[in-house]
């Protein structure tokens, strides 16, 4: 119970300096915590052979999400230096 709280809050908190941030290269960090407080809060509400499959599924999904993530910010930062 204490760790949905925890998950919650920090996502809570990310969603929060979402929408401060003005710059989209740094908002895209904060997005990818969400997507990964998102799988645990899965699993941990759904404690089920279903909710794991579930979670797995998001979590790859999410590690997917993360990969573009860290592309994108390596492509615009080689196009603002001139790599």
């Amino acid at each position: 119970m204490i760790e949905e709280t925890i998950i919650a809050c920090i996502i809570i908190y990310m969603i929060l300096r979402l929408f401060i941030t003005q710059n989209r290269l740094e908002r895209m960090p904060y997005l990818n915590v969400i997507n990964f407080g998102v799988a645990a809060v899965i699993t941990l509400k759904n404690p089920s052979p279903l909710g794991a499959i579930t979670s797995m599924v998001y979590f790859i999904l999410a590690t997917v999400g993360a990969n573009a993530i860290a592309f994108t910010i390596s492509k615009v930062k080689e196009i603002e230096h001139g790599d």
